[in-house]
């Protein structure tokens, strides 16, 4: 898979640098580091450094942050993310280019030759772009004589791993570990022996994974009236594990619990907090009571 960073999406903007950073670059960060996992490495324009991030600073302004005290760790870590996803080997697309400059690639009735636009029709590439811009659609129409193509576009991780992970090139653990980050449901603890290396099938995975997309959809007070079992189980069926004694080797800070993933599989885990932290699965029924 080939990106390149749509330089066009930023034309001054952004009010200040550290509105830009809050808004959109943070996006930027964990889009490049999701990539650089897969050793993917976005292409740039030569003159990227140059756009515009308010109306009198550009992108290389991200350099020269200094805060009262100095330079930040924060600050540092945008730098040197900032320096690392410009640097070699992500080079500039110019080096090879695929498109003709002599044509007209049009966007939105603009003429977007000599941009990452014309160039990722040519390569038929995907697009990185930054937000809030005119590219916020996750595909962007550009045309050139009487062809059009629809450009994948990003702009928020969750686009990209549902894309990397449809085309598979992330397996379901990477997945899930990314893409929940940040809602009340976490893989940062799981075991993978004990979870997600018993699911054999696609088709288990995507189970798996709509009820995950159901579990962060409730708020905690619905998860917590669709408890019961048998007759009288509702919805995901949460409720607390009958034997704690056996994850006794996990650093639970509260009891375990259990949810249906499917109408044999559970998940199993504990919340501290409003975060509930997986720890395994029960694909075949043999953990539960």
């Amino acid at each position: 898979m080939e990106i390149l960073i749509n330089e066009l999406s930023l034309n001054g903007q952004y009010h200040s640098v550290q509105d830009f950073i809050n808004t959109s670059f943070v996006k930027f960060i964990e889009i490049f580091q999701i990539l650089e996992k897969q050793k993917i490495y976005p292409y740039k324009k030569y003159d990227f450094y140059n756009h515009k991030i308010t109306y009198k600073e550009t992108f290389q302004s991200i350099f020269y942050l200094k805060n009262p005290t100095g330079i930040s760790d924060e600050i540092k870590k945008y730098r040197n993310i900032v320096d690392k996803c410009l640097s070699e080997p992500h080079w500039g697309w110019e080096n090879n280019q695929k498109h003709d400059s002599n044509l007209e690639y049009i966007y939105q009735k603009q003429n977007v030759t000599n941009t990452s636009l014309a160039e990722a029709f040519e390569r038929n590439a995907t697009l990185l772009s930054f937000v809030p811009s005119n590219f916020n659609e996750k595909q962007l129409e550009v045309s050139k004589d009487n062809q059009s193509k629809n450009l994948i576009n990003f702009s928020d991780k969750k686009h990209l791993l549902e894309t990397l992970y449809e085309n598979k090139l992330l397996n379901f653990h990477q997945f899930c570990l990314n893409y929940f980050r940040g809602t009340k449901l976490s893989f940062e603890n799981v075991n993978f022996e004990k979870s997600f290396n018993k699911i054999n099938e696609r088709n288990d995975e995507i189970a798996y994974l709509n009820s995950f997309l159901s579990f962060i959809e409730k708020s905690w007070e619905n998860i917590l009236a669709q408890g019961g079992k048998g007759a009288n189980k509702a919805g995901l069926a949460y409720r607390k594990y009958h034997n704690q004694n056996y994850f006794s080797n996990y650093q639970c800070s509260s009891d375990v619990f259990k949810f249906d993933a499917t109408v044999k599989a559970r998940v199993l885990g504990y919340r501290d907090k409003d975060i509930f932290y997986v720890l395994e699965f029960d694909p075949d029924h043999k953990l539960s009571d």
